[in-house]
């Protein structure tokens, strides 16, 4: 295929490229590069369009992209980067970049490029030392029948460095993605400065030839069937607890600041702040739970023992998909015994298998029940493209240090939460003693892994 040429023009605050090649009705695609948060917005029926026709996860949404940006992207060192591409009035393909800053004093020592929902340190001003990721599998969204032509524009842009940064980095990129298993192999031919780690694993359950719930628990290990036909026992009318699906917004509202409340109170009596420590997350969430109820998108239930609510689970649903979002319970109270937890993830598959949904996402992370529930899982990655030549010497060395600040003020940072976790659940005296205690226990588990 013969390099594509670009005619550049700016409208309205849009770096506009026009396409002389391609798969189009009328042989011409249009780039355009979004920069205003009013363009964002007004990307949504396009974006929500192509998300369908792309087989997207939830993470690749508008909806989950505008409310990460409204609640972790905007800061003065970051800048939106939203690479569209139309065949006429057809989006056909997205790459949701941003832009960040580094700087050092009055010194810009580094532009990063990502995609929204990634990162999300406040520290910007030192740079990420790593993804404060709450997006699982993000990905760029390229419709079947153009890969060749946009993945060819993508590299170009990428290696020419049209986009006037240091380093583009994609985080939680699926093994399955667009951007490992088309873009990558491409930068990697094009000879660029490429780095591929891998960054989790996730676990998924696979509902594709389940026709109920009985036949599903027949398919898992038998420790785990006698755990699952437990739970379920131990709900009414035979058991002593009960299930509620919550089905109106007031019901939602409330039970969203029980589940938090339960959420934060296990991993804060651990030692953990938990995500909800963070205000950006509390509000993010809260955006995602009610565009997710208005959509249809939210599976939101919880169950009650003599006390009141002691298990809440949420789960959101997208494309054929289920994702085990969040829960919250109570392990101090004599029903944590039935695992109610579990009991409603059991729920979620039964639902899912009964809405005909082939998956549900267990999301990152190697906890030991989701292997209960199955032996799949797949890698998350990170691939990072240094771009040659973008870096002067004096700059490299700045950033370099700047980085080694970044680390320190992270590491000290989380050592400074930790020691506020133990404040608050043990009081000043005993504050030391438990957060040594933890961290010494924390150390153990490592080891011990």
């Amino acid at each position: 295929m013969h390099p594509l040429e670009f005619e550049i023009e700016t409208l309205n605050g849009q770096q506009t490229e026009t396409i002389n090649e391609g798969p189009a009705k009328n042989n011409e695609l249009k780039m355009e590069i979004v920069d205003s948060e009013k363009a964002f917005e007004s990307l949504a029926s396009h974006w929500q369009q192509l998300a369908k026709r792309t087989d997207a996860t939830i993470f690749m949404t508008h909806e989950w992209a505008l409310a990460w940006w409204r609640n972790f992207g905007r800061n003065k060192r970051r800048s939106l980067c939203i690479v569209t591409i139309w065949d006429d009035n057809t989006l056909v393909g997205l790459a949701p970049f941003y832009k960040g800053y580094s700087s050092f004093g009055k010194m810009e020592v580094e532009k990063r490029l990502q995609i929204i929902g990634s990162g999300g340190s406040p520290n910007e001003q030192w740079g990420y030392m790593d993804d404060y990721g709450i997006s699982d599998f993000l990905d760029i969204l390229v419709d079947e029948g153009y890969f060749d032509t946009i993945t060819e524009m993508l590299c170009n842009i990428i290696s020419q460095n049209q986009l006037n940064v240091n380093v583009v980095t994609f985080h939680q990129a699926r093994n399955d993605s667009y951007i490992i298993q088309t873009l990558y192999p491409k930068l990697k031919q094009a000879g660029m400065n490429l780095n591929l780690q891998h960054s989790d694993t996730c676990p998924y359950i696979v509902l594709k030839d389940q026709t109920s719930l009985k036949s599903y628990i027949k398919s898992v290990k038998s420790s785990a069937r006698r755990r699952f036909r437990q739970s379920i026992r131990s709900l009414k009318p035979k058991g002593d607890l009960e299930m509620d699906e919550l089905t109106t917004w007031p019901e939602v509202e409330k039970a969203v600041e029980t589940m938090i409340d339960l959420h934060q109170e296990r991993w804060n009596k651990i030692g953990f702040p938990g995500v909800f420590y963070d205000e950006r997350f509390t509000s993010f969430f809260k955006e995602t739970v009610r565009y997710s109820f208005d959509n249809g998108w939210l599976w939101f239930k919880q169950i009650k023992d003599e006390e009141g609510v002691c298990a809440a689970r949420l789960l959101l649903r997208y494309n054929g998909r289920y994702y085990d979002y969040i829960s919250g319970f109570d392990d101090t109270r004599d029903s944590a015994k039935y695992r109610p937890g579990i009991t409603l993830l059991v729920e979620a598959v039964e639902d899912a298998i009964n809405g005909s949904s082939n998956t549900i996402e267990l999301l990152r992370g190697q906890e030991g029940y989701k292997y209960d529930f199955t032996t799949e899982d797949f890698k998350n990655w990170k691939l990072s493209v240094e771009l040659e030549n973008s870096h002067g010497k004096t700059k490299k060395a700045v950033n370099k240090a700047a980085g080694i600040l970044a680390l320190l003020y992270k590491r000290v940072s989380r050592e400074a939460r930790l020691v506020k976790v133990q404040y608050s659940q043990n009081g000043l005296i005993k504050m030391l003693p438990g957060y040594i205690s933890f961290r010494w226990n924390s150390m153990k588990m490592k080891l011990n892994s």
